[in-house]
């Protein structure tokens, strides 16, 4: 990828939906494709009020068709972090931009992975809309990658009493912005009726407690791949550098639940550096 030539980028508009859940109003938001390399997009949503203040997470998926046929999910997108971090989330999705510029399908934003009957957002993308392109990454020359581990963590909930394991991965994209992805080791799906929030906080584990700096996206409980990701506006220096660890929780409402955890940065004993931004995307990308 040439830094000097800006990648590809197109948003969809997203309109508020009405319905019997707790957000019975709904939510407008918009939702943007952002070409990372030949073969990989990232998928970001961002609701215009803002987190919600919720205790709960907002799945979101790709469908087929347009909005109202009804179609089958067709590509899981990360939900978003009812309780802070924005109202934003990001997803690195296997397909080239031209693909998913041109797919016919629509975007659902649910409630929560409890209440999917709830659609809070919904828009037509693709070839099912006009949306509006601009300029997308300048992506850096020979972007780094580090993955660090995250280990199970037994707690007192009903989901994950055992913890599950995973890891986090850095992967440089700009200057100044990073893509945090994280994932669970499971064979699968959890299998949970709810999604997994997860932070970076200050600090390192076993210490003072400290606190979130970072909201990252949840994964949804009934997502086979497990993972999520949050594009972060922090250069990959700074977040490879920083005092702090990751915890993933049993969800929204039950914060208190830790099923993973692990130093990153300053705190990590190394991470396995991907270079070239192969290290845990995948491929070689992201």
């Amino acid at each position: 990828m040439n830094a000097d030539q800006p990648l590809r980028q197109v948003s969809y508009d997203l309109s508020a939906q009405s319905n019997d859940g707790a957000l019975s109003d709904g939510l407008s938001a918009t939702a943007t494709f952002r070409e990372l390399g030949p073969n990989q997009t990232l998928v970001t949503l961002e609701l215009n009020g803002g987190a919600t203040g919720t205790t709960v997470s907002h799945p979101a998926h790709i469908h087929n068709g347009a909005a109202g046929s009804g179609g089958g999910i067709e590509i899981y997108l990360s939900p978003i972090d009812g309780t802070g971090g924005g109202g934003t989330s990001a997803r690195v999705v296997d397909r080239s931009f031209d693909n998913l510029a041109d797919f016919d399908g629509y975007i659902n934003i649910h409630e929560s992975a409890a209440n999917l009957g709830n659609v809070v957002a919904q828009g037509n993308i693709g070839a099912n809309a006009d949306g509006q392109p601009s300029e997308g990454f300048n992506v850096v020359d020979n972007p780094q990658s580090t993955t660090y581990s995250l280990s199970a963590n037994p707690n007192d909930g009903s989901v994950a009493p055992d913890g599950i394991p995973g890891q986090v991965t850095f992967n440089e994209v700009t200057n100044g912005m990073t893509i945090v992805t994280w994932k669970l080791n499971v064979d699968g799906a959890t299998g949970a009726d709810v999604s997994h929030p997860a932070h970076i906080h200050n600090g390192v584990i076993g210490g003072s407690g400290g606190g979130i700096e970072i909201h990252l996206s949840p994964v949804d409980g009934t997502d086979s791949a497990a993972r999520s990701s949050k594009l972060v506006n922090r250069s990959y220096d700074n977040l490879t550098s920083f005092d702090g660890y990751v915890n993933v929780h049993q969800s929204a409402a039950k914060l208190g639940n830790v099923v993973a955890q692990g130093n990153i940065g300053a705190n990590a004993s190394g991470g396995d550096d991907g270079g070239g931004g192969g290290g845990g995307g995948g491929g070689g990308g992201y």
